[in-house]
Formats: C-alpha cells, sequence, structure tokens
C-alpha cells in the first residue's frame, strides 16, 4: 500500500512539475546569445532564466530513457543537472544553439545516472547505454515478432560482439530485495521466508554445546593425568582460564617451574608484539569464545599479580590492530611446544587445537607408548561412565 501511495504521489510531482515548466516561455536566439554572455560574467540570474527555458528539452530527452529500471523524475533530476553545467560552459561566440552544446551534457548526465541507480552494481557509462539500447532492441523484437531474439540476433542490431551482448544478459537478470514485499496484506518480505544456512541455528548450538558439556562432565571424573592427555590429544576445553597450580596439577610438576614457563612464553610474545602483560590477556581473553572467561581470569583466579583490566586509550588502536590481523595466534605459534600449550591452557584458548601422542609425550615427558596406554585407558572410563548414566 506505502508503494502505490509513493508511485502516486510521484505522478502528482511529475504533473505538477510540468505543468509549470510549460509556463516558462521559450528564447529567441538573440536573447539567448545575450544570457550566455552573462552567464560567462558569473551572473546567476541569467543562468536561471536560461536553464528554465530549456527545461521542456531535458523532460523531452529523458523520455527515450524511460523505464530503464530508474524513476522518470530521476532521470529529469540527472537531465537537469547536466543542463546547468551545460549553461555555466556555453560559449554564445561559436554560433551554435545552447540546446544542440547542451544535449551532450544532458545525455552524459542521464547515462550517469543509468550506470550508477540501475542496478545491483554499477556499470560505465557507455554499458548502461549499450544495455538501454539492448532492451530497447529486445522490447521491439517482441512487439513486432513476438518471440524473445537470440543473441546473435541482438548482437547483429546492436554492432557489437555475440560475448558482449550475453555478458549485459547476464547483467541485466533480475535483482530482488530482501526487504520486498510479498503480500501487501500481511507485508510479509522475502527475507522472512528465505533459509539462512551461513549462521548456524540456535537449536543446533544448543545441542552441540550440550553434547560438549555432557563430554567434559564425564572427563572431569578422570584422574588429572588422564584429563590432560585427552584435552591435548583431542582438543577438548572448557575454555576456562586455569590457575598455575592446576596446571601444575595436570602435569605433575612444581608450581614455580610451570610458572617460570608461562612467564618465559608471555615476554617472548609481549616482546614480539609491543604490548605489555596485561596488553596480552585483554588479546588473549577475546580469542576465546567462552564469555565467562574474561571475568574469571580478572576476578576469580588471582594468582597474575602485576596486571590489570584497564587499558590506556591511546593503547587501544594498537590492540586493534593486532586483532584484525590475527598477529596474538601468529606470535603463539611460534613458541616452542610445551611453552605454547602452557599458555593456550593458561588462558583457556586451546579452541580445539588437536596434538599428536608424540607431542604429548614430549610436553609430559613420557613415551608415545605411555601417552597411548593413558589415553586408551581415560577413554575406557569415559564410557563406562556414559553408560552408567
Amino acid at each position: 500500500m506505502a508503494r502505490h501511495e509513493e508511485r502516486d504521489d510521484s505522478y502528482d510531482l511529475l504533473n505538477q512539475y510540468l505543468h509549470e515548466i510549460a509556463q516558462v516561455p521559450r528564447l529567441t536566439p538573440e536573447r539567448e546569445r545575450e544570457l550566455g554572455r552573462r552567464v560567462q560574467q558569473n551572473d546567476k540570474t541569467a543562468l536561471e532564466e536560461l536553464v528554465k527555458a530549456n527545461l521542456r528539452f531535458v523532460v523531452s530527452y529523458a523520455k527515450r530513457y524511460r523505464n530503464a529500471h530508474v524513476l522518470f523524475l530521476d532521470l529529469i533530476n540527472e537531465g537537469n543537472i547536466g543542463l546547468i553545467h551545460a549553461a555555466k560552459k556555453y560559449d554564445p561566440e561559436k554560433n551554435v544553439k545552447f540546446i544542440t552544446y547542451a544535449v551532450w551534457w544532458i545525455r552524459q548526465a542521464i547515462l550517469h545516472a543509468l550506470s550508477e541507480q540501475g542496478g545491483a552494481f554499477r556499470l560505465p557509462p557507455k554499458r548502461a547505454n549499450l544495455m538501454y539500447r539492448l532492451e530497447r532492441a529486445i522490447a521491439a523484437a517482441m512487439n513486432e515478432g513476438n518471440h524473445m531474439p537470440t543473441p546473435d540476433e541482438l548482437a547483429t542490431e546492436l554492432g557489437v560482439s555475440v560475448k558482449e551482448v550475453q555478458t549485459l544478459l547476464h547483467a541485466n537478470s533480475d535483482n530482488f530485495s530482501l526487504n520486498s514485499e510479498l503480500d501487501d496484506d500481511t507485508h510479509t518480505e522475502l527475507a522472512d521466508v528465505i533459509e539462512q544456512t551461513t549462521i548456524p541455528s540456535a537449536e543446533d548450538e544448543m545441542q552441540e554445546q550440550s553434547r560438549r558439556d555432557e563430554l567434559l562432565a564425564h572427563i572431569s571424573e578422570l584422574s588429572p593425568k588422564e584429563q590432560l592427555v585427552l584435552t591435548l590429544r583431542h582438543g577438548l576445553t572448557d575454555n576456562f582460564p586455569k590457575r598455575i597450580d592446576e596446571l601444575a596439577h595436570f602435569f605433575s610438576r612444581d608450581n614455580d617451574l610451570i610458572r617460570g614457563v608461562i612467564d618465559r612464553a608471555t615476554r617472548t610474545v609481549c616482546a614480539s608484539l609491543g604490548v605489555s602483560e596485561s596488553e596480552l590477556a585483554q588479546l588473549l581473553l577475546y580469542t576465546n569464545p567462552n564469555p565467562r572467561a574474561w571475568w574469571r581470569f580478572w576476578y576469580e583466579l588471582g594468582d597474575h599479580p602485576g596486571t590489570t583490566p584497564q587499558i590506556a586509550d591511546d593503547r587501544i588502536p594498537l590492540l586493534e590492530a593486532h586483532k584484525q590481523q590475527g598477529a596474538v595466534q601468529k606470535a603463539i605459534e611460534a613458541l616452542p611446544l610445551e611453552d605454547k600449550t602452557l599458555l593456550k591452557l593458561r588462558y583457556g584458548v586451546m579452541q580445539d587445537d588437536e596434538l599428536t601422542l608424540r607431542d604429548i609425550g614430549e610436553i609430559l615427558g613420557l613415551s608415545r607408548e605411555r601417552v597411548r596406554q593413558i589415553e586408551s585407558r581415560a577413554e575406557a572410563k569415559c564410557r563406562r561412565s556414559v553408560r552408567r548414566r
């Protein structure tokens, strides 16, 4: 309904405009040249009179491009802009009628509008003009012979190659707005009935998270070393930052040793990125998919003295640049295996990283076969836990 009202309004405006410009008297050649001379002297009154007297021609010329995917009123407006440019550049001493000179400017302005507004993407002005001629040739052929002309016939008619015709036909295929209404009564839009497959549905995400939570619950019943082996082997993590003592318990090592490895890795990455430890923590927590990770690291762990969640305003642009470039991930991947793994576990950013048995054995100081035994025992315990539930 709103669209019909808008169309009716445009018709009313057009009729009113045509009525007004019809009242403007035509200019004699002498008066036209006189106005042209005054325009060259920056006489705005002369410019207005010269333009108004030729507005009828713009309407007449714009009719050639009517129904070309751009509103007729818009074509007239663009043509008027071209007319104004022509009036400013017109030289009456060249002994050429003003409208003969102005027609080129009017045509270029209209073609520019067609190329900018005539489709979902912009065509060069020459291509826009050829597109218009192509549409006219198709309409004429269908009216005269009641058939859709072939690309070969159109190419012969327009004097261009068949490939160019095929390209224009492809570019001229209908484009539909996602906001276009399908039903005037319910105002249903096209986007409402198209299924989107890019973003997973909330139901799928909830099921995936539920399965993940259930699996993590079963793993939590294992011994620390079994938990660690499965976590590293299959990239299973709750994406929660870990305390130093938790990591030490996992790795069966001293707290100071674990802290030393993490401090060493942190210093290396900070030096590589030119950031402080607090800023690195912000960047790493940004990559953590768990929304509670930020709160847990800053307010629950309590074992990272000297760092703060507050960042100076003048440092934010640098951190944003690191985020966009993925610089943090690249710097961490360059670390030795043990340093990289502990730093990721510290901030809960494993993000489904899977390690081989050899890698896990190197981190834990165990043979590959021993790691395989721990993995098999842990998987068997998880299966029994699932069957019990």
